[in-house]
Order: structure tokens, then C-alpha cells, then sequence
């Protein structure tokens, strides 16, 4: 039975693991924030120029308006078009005042979506250094005891770690030194 390994640590070495970390999630956050940059501002833009052509119809409207009592047309139908004309303008005014809300509702949405990505990518991360920290901290260890002349087990890596081929290449010297006769056993092996 093959005995699987469980982290036990999140961070084995924090300083390589906050770099790789860093280095992952950085870059995602730069380019992240110039596209929710553009974005705002063509938004901006756009609503800058629909504003505007708001502005020209509504002066278009209180200009007919205007025209229509100067001119003395029949007051009835004069007063019923400015009345549809001013329920119009209500209209345009009312839908471009619900549109900024929407937009800053989505600009929002944006903004919490960014941020789940980030955290997911910075989790992500996360969980590859495992992969590449582990596997040095325990060659390392064992690298520690063969130079002190301490004979060890063989490493024993999970599935999806990295540096497989250090761990068998410290496994062969490990085994030379063992034949030359150059390692003590372990405390725990000699006691059994």
C-alpha cells in the first residue's frame, strides 16, 4: 500500500512561496486593473456622449414647444404636444438617470469578480508551490542528515510534485554511500 503524503503546513517556506505567489497574482492584478480601467473610462465616455444627445433633444423639444405658443396655434392641440413632448422629455431623463445607476451597479459586479480572481488565482498558486516547496524541504532535510553520515529512507514524493528526478538521483548516492559503508542507521531503525 502506497502511503500518501498530506501537507500538514500551508507555507513550508514562506519566502519562496509568497514570491511564487507574488509573481502569480501580481501580473494578473496589473493586467486585471488596466482593462477595468479602459473600461471605465470608455463607459464614461459613452455616457458622456449620450448626454449630451439627451441634452440637444431635450433643447429640441422646449425650442418646438417654444415655437408652437409664439406662433398662436391652436392652444388645445398647442397644450396636448407640449404636455406628450414634456412626458417624453420626463422619459429620456428618467431612463439616462437608471442607466448611470446600472452602470455602477456592474462596475461593482466587475470589481467582485476581479477580486474572486485574484484570490482564486493567489489559491491556485498557493497549491502549485506546495508542489515544487515540499519536495526541496525534504531533500533538503535528507541532503542535512547524508552529510552528517545519517542513513535515510528513500523519498517519497506524491503524485503531481516536482524535482521527482533530484529526489531518485539522492536516492542513487544514497544507496553508494550506504554500500561504502559510510551511513549510520537511524537511532529508529537500529532500536527495531
Amino acid at each position: 500500500m502506497e502511503r500518501t503524503w498530506k501537507r500538514k503546513k500551508y507555507l513550508i517556506h514562506p519566502s519562496s512561496q509568497l514570491k511564487y505567489i507574488g509573481f502569480s497574482v501580481i501580473p494578473a492584478l496589473i493586467v486585471s486593473l488596466v482593462c477595468t480601467y479602459f473600461l471605465i473610462k470608455s463607459g464614461e465616455l459613452i455616457f458622456q456622449m449620450d448626454r449630451e444627445r439627451l441634452l440637444v433633444k431635450l433643447y429640441s423639444i422646449n425650442q418646438t414647444s417654444e415655437v408652437l405658443e409664439k406662433e398662436g396655434c391652436d392652444m388645445e392641440k398647442t397644450r396636448r404636444l407640449k404636455n406628450d413632448l414634456l412626458s417624453f422629455k420626463n422619459m429620456l431623463e428618467k431612463t439616462f438617470l437608471d442607466t448611470p445607476k446600472k452602470w455602477h451597479e456592474m462596475l461593482l459586479f466587475l470589481f467582485v469578480i476581479l477580486a474572486c480572481v485574484l484570490l482564486f488565482t493567489g489559491l491556485f498558486a498557493l497549491s502549485y508551490s506546495h508542489r515544487m516547496a515540499g519536495p526541496i524541504y525534504r531533500i533538503r532535510s535528507n541532503i542535512d542528515m547524508l552529510s552528517e553520515g545519517i542513513d535515510i529512507s528513500p523519498i517519497a514524493l506524491r503524485k503531481h510534485d516536482e524535482f521527482k528526478e533530484i529526489a531518485e538521483s539522492l536516492d542513487k548516492l544514497r544507496m553508494n554511500l550506504k554500500q561504502r559503508g559510510l551511513l549510520e542507521s537511524r537511532k529508529d531503525d537500529r532500536d527495531t
